[in-house]
């Protein structure tokens, strides 16, 4: 095809002469004109049910033919695509014929004794020229609607937008919502935040047409006596606003119209969402209060809310003001010991575990996220020191990642997936060596570094001679098992010191060193500065970076 062509069209022949058939399949230069042969057809009945199955662009067609004629398949052909182009090729030059031909409004009636190559080729040129000029129009036409659909759309944006920012005047948004119906001195509302969730509005683009798809459903169950306007936020969260006949506030009828709203949203086409509705009575001040306090509290409490939940704001609980950091020694160590030992499903069941209190107890999203990215970074490290190389992982993007996510249910599943895309390395890293001798020891170190850990103690664990294993774990390793036990004591000693307020003398004993001045000499070879001083270097980068109290790593999301 030439490299001018932009679209394929395709061709149905129909003739009960299948020379004549032949001979067109041979002629016509499919490739340059852009087109492809869509069947080859004996009569009219077959090719009507060949156009079933998938309708030609063009059809070249006899007249007289069995079963069905070529004027009654044309018929047929129309009622099912009135854009379609037709060409009558006819041994009939009665004026009849062509007096009917015209009246289905055919492109051409041909008679086949004046056939020719050149013939056929200018006419199908000509209709294909003619559907990529059609087909143009078409896309331009959706090209200024779309455009118009979404200046729609940004509008209505712009003014949630400009609603929810307290330190704009009403001016700045009252005559723009009074040309989207909305009366807040006259009428009292029924807010409704929207956060959809799902594999529908993938791009901008796509946003902006499932807000057009959002209002419409909103529009089709609102009650006779009442308006419904759909105002975007970002991403996909919007609010809906339904405005009349709501006295101070949502009766059983009203519920029952979020009801049926709830159910036009969860049919549209891969589409879930939560909702959270809020009465707001008549008044200007009121209407601008309720929507912050509905995009503020609303979008945070979505974070719990379980797809297809309809839920007044008020009702909700609000957040716990308890630390989940409390925490966090306790989950990160059962995560990384089920980590370190390949266990998937135990990996699995304890990220379960830990959200689900965590959506027991209901904490705010913000710390959720802290305290998941801190979690993942944590192992990350652990994992690279237990290689020792340097890596490409960016702590930006794993914060960026975990901002963007708005479900605890969605954070639990990619939390989970970055763990077990790390479960290979690990596997690697243990089966560097052949020997499964030293992959058991390694993880029999990482099990126990509560305590002091002996060389003829792991001899004895693996049923080797000691001199024989302290020779072979240097060879398969790179270092001595003394210097590997130190390595990884002193790598958990760093993330103890950084991450809690124990003591240096209680972070010691928890790795099995009874004298506070041995580990301090080993934990300065190992980094180059006392735990002291490594614990106030740690603590004065924290200070600087927002979100951070204490000693303690705060990555805030």
């Amino acid at each position: 095809m030439k490299g001018s062509v932009e679209a394929m069209y395709s061709v149905m022949l129909v003739d009960d002469d299948q020379p004549v058939l032949d001979f067109l399949s041979a002629v016509i230069p499919w490739d340059e004109l852009g087109l492809t042969l869509h069947s080859a057809c004996k009569n009219g009945l077959v090719a009507l049910e060949k156009a079933q199955a998938g309708m030609p662009d063009i059809v070249i067609t006899d007249i007289g033919m069995p079963y069905m004629d070529g004027l009654e398949l044309i018929r047929e052909l129309k009622l099912r695509s009135e854009e379609l182009r037709v060409v009558v090729l006819s041994c009939m030059d009665d004026f009849t014929y062509a007096q009917q031909a015209v009246k289905l409004m055919v492109s051409d009636y041909i008679l086949k004794e004046m056939i020719s190559r050149e013939l056929i080729t200018g006419l199908l040129r000509e209709l294909g020229d003619d559907l990529r000029r059609r087909d143009a129009d078409k896309a331009q036409t959706q090209k200024w609607k779309s455009m118009a659909e979404n200046q729609k759309v940004l509008l209505k944006q712009s003014v949630l937008r400009r609603m929810a920012a307290r330190e704009l005047p009403d001016s700045e948004w009252r005559a723009d919502a009074a040309e989207l119906g909305i009366l807040p001195d006259l009428t009292a509302h029924v807010a409704v935040l929207c956060r959809i969730s799902g594999n529908a509005g993938e791009n901008e683009a796509e946003e902006l047409a499932l807000m057009s798809c959002v209002e419409s459903a909103a529009e089709a169950v609102r009650q006779e006596d009442t308006a419904a306007v759909c105002l975007p936020y970002s991403g996909r969260d919007c609010v809906l606003v339904f405005s009349g006949g709501m006295g101070n506030g949502a009766d059983s009828g009203h519920i029952s119209m979020l009801g049926r709203l709830r159910s036009a949203i969860q049919a549209l086409p891969g589409v879930t969402a939560s909702f959270q509705y809020l009465c707001i009575p008549a008044g200007g001040g009121h209407f601008r209060e309720g929507i912050i306090e509905l995009l503020s509290q609303g979008r945070e409490y979505a974070f719990y809310l379980k797809p297809g939940e309809l839920s007044s704001l008020k009702t909700l609980p609000p957040f716990t003001e308890e630390d989940l950091f409390l925490h966090y020694a306790e989950a990160s160590q059962e995560i990384r010991e089920a980590f370190l030992e390949e266990a998937a499903d135990r990996l699995a069941a304890l990220l379960s575990k830990w959200m689900d209190t965590i959506r027991a107890r209901r904490y705010a999203p913000r710390q959720v996220k802290e305290w998941m990215l801190k979690l993942l970074y944590d192992n990350q490290m652990r994992l690279m020191a237990r290689q020792q190389f340097q890596s490409t992982f960016s702590l930006e993007l794993l914060h960026d990642t975990l901002t963007a996510i708005d479900h605890i249910d969605h954070l639990e599943e990619w939390s989970l997936q970055f763990f077990n895309e790390r479960l290979p390395v690990i596997r690697e890293m243990y089966q560097e060596t052949r020997r499964d001798e030293i992959k058991k020891v390694k993880q029999y170190v990482d099990r126990h570094l509560n305590r002091k850990i002996t060389l003829e103690e792991v001899a004895e664990y693996t049923h080797l001679n000691s001199s024989y294993f302290s020779r072979l774990f240097k060879k398969e390793t790179g270092m001595s098992f003394i210097h590997y036990v130190t390595h990884t004591k002193m790598e958990q000693a760093k993330e103890w010191l950084d991450q809690s307020s124990q003591s240096v003398e209680q972070v010691a004993e928890q790795l099995g060193y009874e004298n506070k001045s041995y580990f301090t000499k080993l934990f300065k070879l190992h980094t180059g500065t006392t735990p002291g001083e490594f614990r106030g270097e740690e603590g004065n980068r924290s200070a600087q970076t927002p979100g951070t109290t204490g000693t303690r790593r705060h990555y805030p999301c």
